[in-house]
């Protein structure tokens, strides 16, 4: 599998497809074929998934997604793909599917660096984020229409809660591609930057992400993804509170509030 963890990525001259570093609490998930938009063969989609898992468990406290020269990434690379041959339904439900739940379901915040290209697996990759910054120019969509195909990478569910539905069947129907600075302004991603302040940015935004109280950060993940009630929310905030409130990083930050100092979170 074409996925590594690299100690010092700046002295790696032969990197895989995909990769990750984790310096002080920040993951960064690297997607690396450049000459292919950073389009992926199903390992590397598989390997993405991994990285997430791994970076969880080696500690990290927040995750970086992004990809190399200039594009996060254009897809599945289908140079090898044979529709009459290929066990479609399996290749999604068992690696592809799995690997982007690994992102949705990872209990750290997530977040997605996109320039260039975002589309099929990258577009779900993008919006399976908890938070992702587009340069103005990047690409967003899925234009499986153009191929005979269905929209899949999860997108179905993500283009319906951030546009409605009658906004996604458009973009389906018709498989327009949007750029960063319509994504933002539709709802699908959080904000578009200027391509020379993307990187900048946005992993300023992620190391500050990867000092804050992990703990709460987690719960928060839960609250929103609980379908229940405002009843029901409230009531989960209040258990999340108390165990917060209780730990390490809740009492600092409360005594950093009386010391009137920034406090000192250990992301528990």
């Amino acid at each position: 599998m074409s996925m590594t963890f690299i100690e010092d990525p700046q002295q790696t001259a032969d990197r895989p497809a995909v990769w990750w570093t984790l310096i002080d609490g920040l993951a960064t998930v690297c997607m690396n074929r450049p000459a292919a938009k950073n389009s992926l063969r199903v390992a590397d989609m598989v390997a993405v998934g991994t990285a997430v898992v791994e970076a969880s468990n080696a500690g990290a406290r927040a995750i970086l997604f992004r990809g190399e020269g200039g594009a996060f990434c254009a897809g599945r690379d289908l140079k090898d793909t044979n529709p009459e041959t290929d066990d479609t339904l399996s290749i999604l439900r068992d690696q592809i599917n799995p690997a982007l739940r690994c992102v949705l379901e990872c209990e750290v915040p997530t977040i997605a660096q996109v320039a260039g290209p975002a589309l099929g697996f990258g577009f779900g990759l993008a919006l399976a984020c908890d938070i992702a910054i587009a340069a103005d120019d990047a690409v967003f969509g899925s234009p499986f229409r153009n191929i005979g195909a269905v929209l899949d990478s999860g997108a179905h569910f993500h283009l319906r809660e951030r546009v409605g539905r009658h906004r996604a069947a458009e973009l389906i129907f018709t498989g327009r591609l949007v750029s960063g600075r319509e994504a933002a302004a539709m709802g699908l991603v959080n904000r578009s930057v200027g391509a020379s302040d993307l990187a900048r940015s946005t992993e300023a935004l992620a190391r500050d992400i990867a000092t804050g109280p992990t703990g709460a950060f987690r719960a928060s993940k839960r609250i929103l993804s609980c379908m229940g009630s405002s009843v029901e929310m409230a009531d989960l905030e209040a258990m999340a509170q108390a165990e917060a409130l209780a730990g390490p990083d809740g009492r600092e930050g409360i005594q950093a509030f009386k010391d009137k100092r920034k406090p000192r979170f250990v992301g528990r």
